[in-house]
């Protein structure tokens, strides 16, 4: 199918018909809010995850499509352009459903992470389905487990969109593996498009 993409100078912004909105703040070069400030290689294949969902389901999306000096998941609102663009689509969109995709880093024991804002309910029961439903088909049998998000003073974009908008929020870390396999990574597509499509008219 073909989207309505509006790009800004470091994002792509797909125009959706679902109250969904898929993000993937990571596609690119970007800056950590450490100490160091050191760069960290763009996630691949994050975006194209993203903008192959929104095409099976009409979800809204935002992908990061340029290097940029700061870190879209983390930094406050105030130096943090991308955050203030979801807000913006949040609202003007009445989305009631955030998903935040991401790479995992590599060394994890896990396949898969759905993380989720603690005290958040709606967001707890949305990342169990997604844990429960998204081994199907290749993907059968990996091994995903369940986060919180950590107590920390970092607010990712998953906390900020449960605590500050109050829209249920998850965020999903996909091994490389997985991402770097067409197979796989399609398989992943077709199961999360499934999950939205069956709660998301």
């Amino acid at each position: 199918g073909k989207f309505y993409v509006m790009n800004t100078a470091h994002f792509q912004i797909i125009e959706g018909k679902k109250p969904v909105l898929l993000s993937a703040p990571h596609a690119f070069l970007h800056k950590r809010p450490k100490l160091s400030g050191a760069y960290r290689q763009g996630e691949r294949f994050t975006d194209d995850i993203v903008k192959d969902v929104c095409t099976l389901t009409g979800a809204w999306g935002i992908v990061l499509s340029a290097s940029i000096d700061y870190d879209p998941n983390y930094h406050t609102i105030k130096r943090n352009e991308y955050k203030r663009v979801v807000q913006k689509l949040c609202k003007e969109n009445k989305i009631n459903q955030f998903i935040d995709i991401h790479g995992m880093a590599d060394g994890s024991d896990f396949d898969l992470g759905v993380f989720y804002p603690t005290r958040f309910m709606k967001s707890k029961s949305f990342a169990d389905i997604v844990r429960e439903e998204i081994g199907k088909g290749e993907l059968y049998g990996i091994n995903s487990a369940l986060f919180r998000f950590r107590d920390d003073n970092e607010e990712t974009l998953g906390e900020f969109v449960a605590s500050k908008m109050r829209i249920p929020s998850i965020q999903i870390e996909i091994s490389r593996y997985i991402r770097e396999d067409k197979v796989l990574r399609e398989s992943f597509v077709k199961n999360l498009s499934d999950i939205i499509d069956k709660r998301f008219v």
